[in-house]
């Protein structure tokens, strides 16, 4: 007995897009598609299609493939184009004869532009360029929205850090994915959690961290420490006495010089544990290591302003250049409801009071990976093109086709065979014809990144940072 299904390229798509290449014109030969994040006025960030090409695209199609997808296809209540499979077997060693480009990943462009395109030029099998949307829109739109909105919260984080801060090495480490369990599926945990190491370098998401790592050739793209739960605290007891008891545990533990250890407060009273770890203070300070309170449940734009006051008693703080008090030893992290806009209320909140930002580190779980869906910055993928076949004296040639649909003019798409262009005087983005002539101010930044089976142009993880955060 068969406990997993095995995967079939041919299967990962929409039903109805097998009785597609039936449909069509009989004169195309060939088709261009594009993909675009539809939002006005955003950041987009391309991040994952490398990952998806190693993923879908550098396994071969077999014939059992193709049989186990004519079967399922006919019972379903589909008709299925099995000599077009086969063609892509026979003549195509089970690669699939398209083009693929894209803007290089970890590139920052403006919304409303082309990010990825997708052709096929085999008169027999010009549908692949559709064929492929299902499967390869989901492979671009979340991890590229997770890196997108990931700009966002690094920018809001290096921002407050700069206004409050002398150092600024703890940016990257001040948003830890706590999103594993908080996601749908492990594959979501693992594209989420790879696109969320495009501007940070914490995580708990093992799966994110291992996809970054063998897609993107990293050695460790994300750390952790040792920290504690709810199932830790609470096995404890609830007594202050225990509560002490599970205190010093985790110190005596965990707290070595040169180490963060992070602790969860918050299993009973929060500001009695913390008081108690207040009395603690020798004992942290002899540690020489790092020791982080995370309060999580309740207000926490009050929660964490009081207990920076009682852990600023206890261990003392030194005043920065810019004005503000970094605690010695100490700092939190606040792990429960941080999205983008919670993360910025508690960011102003702790420069108010007078304590530089980096003494809050913030972790995200369901507002990080799974509070998305694909409208968050409206992917489209949509055909822009179709090759026509001549006869005779008239040539084969490339015919622009579009959707302008009358009752949303939002939805309308581009037309023709598309690229992006990058000005090299003022750095301006747009999308332009790939077969016009461009002025030389302009260049291409798209590049080829698969072929009829083969992958070009590979990055990883440390050019696609660099491209990120510059």
């Amino acid at each position: 007995m068969k406990y997993k299904l095995d995967e079939n390229p041919i299967m990962k798509s929409d039903s109805y897009k097998w009785a597609h290449p039936f449909c069509y014109p009989e004169n195309i030969i060939g088709m261009f598609s594009y993909l675009e994040a539809r939002s006005k006025g955003d950041t987009i960030v391309p991040f994952g299609l490398q990952m998806w090409i190693q993923k879908n695209l550098m396994t071969p199609i077999t014939m059992e493939n193709i049989d186990e997808a004519e079967a399922f296809a006919v019972a379903h209540g589909e008709p299925f184009e099995r000599k077009g499979w086969e063609k892509v077997v026979n003549d195509y060693g089970g690669y699939l004869p398209v083009t693929i480009r894209t803007v290089i990943e970890g590139t920052r462009i403006p919304s409303q532009n082309i990010i990825a395109s997708v052709e096929c030029t085999d008169r027999d099998l010009f549908w692949l360029s559709s064929q492929l949307e299902t499967n390869m829109q989901r492979g671009i739109w979340y991890p590229t929205t997770i890196a997108s909105n990931d700009y966002k919260n690094w920018r809001a984080i290096r921002r407050y850090a700069s206004d409050t801060a002398d150092d600024l090495s703890m940016v990257p480490f001040s948003l830890h994915d706590f999103g594993g369990r908080g996601v749908s599926s492990g594959e979501t945990a693992e594209i989420g959690g790879a696109a969320h190491l495009v501007y940070f370098m914490g995580s708990d998401t093992i799966e994110g961290v291992r996809a970054a790592n063998f897609y993107y050739d990293h050695p460790m793209a994300a750390f952790s420490v040792p920290a504690s739960e709810h199932t830790v605290q609470c096995s404890f007891g609830s007594l202050p006495w225990e509560q002490k008891k599970y205190l010093e545990k985790m110190l005596s533990t965990f707290a070595k010089e040169g180490k963060i250890v992070s602790i969860v407060m918050d299993g009973y009273d929060v500001f009695r544990e913390t008081q108690t770890l207040c009395e603690m203070r020798d004992m942290i300070v002899a540690s020489k290591a790092k020791v982080m309170l995370r309060p999580d449940s309740g207000d926490a734009t009050i929660i964490i302003p009081r207990m920076l006051k009682m852990l600023d008693l206890a261990f003392g703080s030194k005043m920065n250049t810019k004005g503000y008090k970094v605690l010695n030893n100490v700092g939190i992290l606040q792990g429960d409801g941080i999205d983008y806009t919670s993360m910025c209320n508690l960011l102003e909140v702790v420069s108010e009071a007078g304590y530089s930002t980096v003494n809050v580190l913030f972790g995200s779980g369901g507002g990080l990976l799974q509070k998305v869906n694909r409208d968050t910055f409206k992917f489209a993928q949509k055909a822009s093109a179709i090759l026509i076949a001549g006869s005779g004296e008239n040539l084969e040639k490339w015919k622009p086709i579009f959707k302008d649909p009358v009752t949303d003019p939002g939805k309308k798409s581009k037309a023709g065979r598309l690229t992006l262009l990058r000005s090299k005087m003022t750095g301006e983005y747009i999308t332009a014809n790939l077969d016009g002539e461009h002025d030389s101010e302009w260049e291409d930044v798209m590049v080829t990144v698969y072929k009829n089976g083969e992958m070009f142009n590979r990055t990883n993880l440390d050019e696609i940072r660099a491209r990120a955060q510059a």
